[in-house]
């Protein structure tokens, strides 16, 4: 059988180590092992397994292909036959879908889920962020030992009435995947043609663009306004509840 090297024994680190990690043990053996500077009659045979050591898991697609390589010989060597299956990681989220249903547009919504692992070692995590209507903003470890489970967090803003959004958010331990499917409807739009009122203030939380449109000092404050849609063009007209002069606005576009 082809000789096999353990490197993560040659650089003496964890087969999970970061990179940070298995830079600073490579540099410390260079320096301890060096020729120019060791003794050791076996310093120089030392240092060419440290260095092609160094070149395979310093290097993240080189690392890949070694690390599932060490599994199996590693899973083999245990004489288990059942052993080979918990070789891969398996990623898993909680919950696999989650539904935002009756969003005003423009409104944001936030929501999270939890990614543990059910199956062997892995090298890394990541995820496809949608960065569209749909992005993660951030994460962390609920765990002070280990980086998972994970708590992931996402925000999600439909910006059209009566509308249906649906993403995939893919969450990968090494290669194996997992997925997320986030479903968001909006709010029906209204269809009548009534007047309805609407302060000041509501309306600049309403529209949100307003500063520019309706921000015109204090003369407007602590007036009503009225609004209604316009069927066909989706838009809404706005004016005071007393003035004549409409103002064409669509707050989302």
């Amino acid at each position: 059988m082809e000789s096999f090297e353990d490197y993560y024994e040659v650089l003496q680190v964890h087969p999970l180590a970061e990179p940070e990690v298995i830079e600073a043990a490579y540099k410390k053996l260079s320096q301890k092992y060096h020729p120019d500077i060791s003794n050791d009659p076996e310093a120089a045979e030392r240092m060419k397994k440290i260095n092609v050591a160094h070149d395979i898991i310093g290097d993240p697609e080189q690392r890949k292909k070694y690390y599932s390589d060490w599994l199996q010989r590693k899973h083999a060597s245990s004489g288990s036959p059942e052993a080979h299956l918990n070789t891969l990681p398996v990623p898993i989220v909680e919950p696999p879908y989650i539904k935002l249903k009756n969003v005003t547009p423009g409104e944001v919504k936030k929501a999270s889920f939890i990614v543990i692992n059910g199956g062997g070692p892995y090298l890394k995590i990541s995820f496809d962020n949608p960065d569209s209507w749909l992005r993660i903003t951030t994460w962390r470890s609920l765990s002070s030992s280990d980086e998972l489970p994970l708590k992931v967090y996402i925000e999600a803003q439909g910006r059209d009435w009566s509308t249906n959004y649906s993403e995939n958010i893919r969450v990968r331990l090494d290669a194996v995947e997992a997925h997320v499917k986030v479903d968001l409807q909006t709010k029906q739009l209204i269809r009548d043609h009534k007047w309805h009122d609407i302060d000041y203030d509501e309306l600049k939380s309403w529209v949100k663009k307003s500063k520019d449109r309706l921000d015109m000092g204090d003369e407007l404050k602590g007036k009503t306004f009225v609004y209604k849609l316009n069927r066909g063009t989706g838009r809404y007209q706005i004016r005071l509840r007393h003035a004549y002069t409409n103002a064409i606005y669509d707050p989302f576009h």
